[in-house]
């Protein structure tokens, strides 16, 4: 990783600039991707330090932000900042490559998510196979968001769900 420290109105003693540099190398371990640059600015102003950095990866860049009384604390609150960034990065990049795109077959219902693969489903849920007016007659509204089904006239994932006016509403997927 190619890193630039600034310092502005004020000089980093040598045991400062190896703190922060091994804090900054510790975000490393929370990036999905290598580091390529690493650039922060330190400032002091008014008796207070602020640390501006920006943080690039191959295709994204990241910036944080940090302030203090004492410059090793105002990196240390930008490093926080990075590494909560580079956690939800990395969680979504995560997702996406395990193919967690959402969609049907995957549903959330109370704050948990549902999904029609087996292994990953909690128990009792099944992707039943029914024909539409079965699905409608099965879907119970106030008890249950939707209703997640395989049709049996057209082989494809069925979802029954209540519609604002309160008719039943049904969508399907397509078979591409």
């Amino acid at each position: 990783m190619q890193m630039e420290i600034i310092t502005r109105h004020f000089t980093l003693s040598e045991e400062q600039r190896e703190l922060i540099e091994a804090a900054v190398e510790k975000l490393e371990r929370f990036s999905p991707r290598p580091v390529r640059e690493f650039k922060m600015t330190i400032t002091h102003e008014a008796g207070r330090f602020f640390s501006d950095s920006v943080l690039h990866l191959k295709s994204h860049d990241f910036r944080a932000k940090g302030e203090a009384m004492e410059p090793e604390f105002a990196v240390n609150e930008m490093v926080e900042n990075l590494r909560a960034q580079l956690t939800k990065f990395k969680g979504k990049i995560s997702g996406k490559q395990r193919g967690e795109q959402g969609g049907l077959g995957r549903a959330m219902v109370g704050g948990e998510i549902l999904d029609a693969a087996p292994e990953a489903a909690p128990e009792g849920f099944v992707l039943r196979d029914m024909d539409l007016a079965a699905a409608k007659e099965a879907f119970r509204p106030g008890e249950m968001p939707f209703l997640i089904f395989r049709n049996t006239e057209t082989d494809r994932i069925g979802v029954v769900y209540q519609r604002e006016n309160g008719d039943v509403g049904h969508m399907e997927s397509q078979n591409d």
